[in-house]
């Protein structure tokens, strides 16, 4: 293709891409510009139209003049970078879309490739289509599969080398997208930050901030009434904390601990989870506090979690959840010859797609939820998270954090948590369940059995 190929591997990243997420923070950024532009007008105002003659009347002023163009630099920032993500997001979903053909290409390859040979190795197992096709095809044995000096690909050869070509010009198209894309908008973002005022403190003196939290925190008061202060349906305002790195404990977390420490115990379960009926409605109404702060504290209905919940606390016990952990983190092994995912039966699936907790979160989610890299995790960070996900009340937190991300991505992200209808939750259960692939007949079925115990689930919640 003359467009040029590139691999899987190459664009792996926009499996985790939402251009929804992108567009939410392009909102919130043109947010803050409509409400610095509300600022203008009274402080032009007060600026010109005060009239007044005393010996701080300049210095009156000039302050103001210093405080509107303050307030001017600020809103143009906000708005390039505004312009910025909408454009990013727009090209991100152009990217997705390219990296979908490709994918379906590649799916069309692998069945193709089945017909002719197995990877006996870790590293064929562990190959794309695209690298196995291309091993295949050169007859090198780089990859090892089965029979392959003697395997005889002729008849395919035609068909396989189109959908290698799809694929690979497929992934190439969504690779050269988003790169041109990304450049464009980070260049955007440097240009919106140089923009902002750089704020020094004459003299070394520093503001006595303790002194002023009681004012500050009227103001705040006094304007949460205003819609700009937060993007609707966004929920609570919470503290947005750096990069954790190395950190062993994340601020979110240590949030959450700091929570929890203050609600019931309720009910654990973790040897036997609850079966029928009347023992899931039995573990809600005894968790219902944690459950109902979760939500709260998420911006969410509480039916929301605790019908999740409901659907998931009658899971496997949390020692099964353990035994699958270790079993592919030994498969995960340079030595082994199997590759987690081929793992059998429900075992199959790499380590950091392991879920955990009576709420079953997979260990990645969690990690996010709570501020940390799930590619870059330390042994220690890892096992805190896991720690974390299988106590039931932190492992509600969590699940409530994940539930708010996964609202963020639709198209009613901007819905207020007590105006979400019973089909949006729904489809956030549908999503909870699938992932990317939520229109599956699995995700909906998930989504219906989540609608038939929403009554049960209400009653238990009283």
């Amino acid at each position: 293709m003359s467009g040029g190929l590139s691999h899987h591997a190459d664009v792996r990243f926009l499996d985790e891409c939402n251009p929804a997420l992108v567009e939410r923070n392009a909102d919130e950024f043109r947010r803050l510009r409509e409400l610095l532009v509300q600022v203008e007008e009274p402080a032009l105002r007060a600026e010109r139209h005060t009239q007044w003659h005393s010996e701080g009347s300049e210095t009156y002023r000039s302050r103001l003049t210093d405080a509107r163009e303050l307030v001017t630099h600020m809103a143009e920032a906000f708005d390039k970078a505004a312009s910025a993500l909408h454009a990013y997001a727009l090209a991100l979903a152009t990217a997705k879309s390219h990296y979908g053909n490709g994918t379906r290409s590649e799916r069309a390859l692998a069945s193709l490739i089945a017909t002719k040979g197995t990877a006996i190795t870790k590293v064929a197992q562990e190959a794309e289509p695209m690298r196995q096709w291309e091993d295949m095809r050169a007859t090198t044995g780089v990859f090892d599969f089965l029979a392959e000096v003697t395997l005889d690909v002729d008849d395919i050869r035609d068909e396989a080398n189109r959908h290698h070509d799809d694929a690979g010009g497929s992934f190439h198209l969504a690779r050269t997208v988003e790169q041109e894309a990304r450049e464009a908008c980070v260049h955007a973002l440097k240009q919106a930050y140089e923009l902002m005022p750089e704020l020094r403190i004459r003299g070394g003196e520093r503001p006595d901030l303790y002194a002023a939290m009681a004012d500050l925190r009227r103001e705040g008061e006094e304007a949460r009434g205003n819609p700009l202060t937060h993007l609707p349906g966004s929920g609570p305002k919470r503290e947005v904390h750096g990069t954790v790195g190395d950190a062993y404990m994340s601020p979110e977390l240590k949030d959450i601990r700091t929570r929890v420490a203050g609600l019931p115990q309720g009910e654990d379960m973790y040897w036997n989870p609850p079966e029928s009926d009347a023992e899931k409605a039995r573990w809600i109404a005894r968790n219902k506090e944690v459950l109902r702060a979760a939500a709260e504290h998420a911006g969410l209905p509480e039916e929301l979690l605790a019908g999740i919940a409901w659907n998931e606390i009658s899971g496997q016990p949390g020692y099964a959840d353990d035994i699958t952990d270790h079993l592919r983190h030994a498969a995960d092994f340079p030595l082994s010859p199997i590759t987690p995912e081929n793992l059998p039966h429900r075992l199959g699936g790499v380590p950091d797609q392991t879920s955990f907790g009576p709420i079953a979160i997979q260990l990645r989610r969690g990690a996010e939820v709570l501020g940390y890299d799930p590619a870059h995790l330390t042994e220690a960070q890892r096992a805190l998270v896991e720690e974390s996900l299988q106590d039931h009340r932190q492992n509600a937190f969590i699940a409530a954090g994940h539930l708010a991300q996964i609202k963020a991505e639709t198209a009613y992200a901007d819905v207020p948590a007590d105006q979400l209808t019973g089909a949006q939750m729904r489809e956030i259960a549908a999503r909870y369940n699938g992932g990317p692939y939520w229109e599956s007949q699995k995700a909906q079925n998930y989504g219906d059995d989540f609608t038939d115990g929403l009554g049960q689930v209400k009653e238990a919640m009283r």
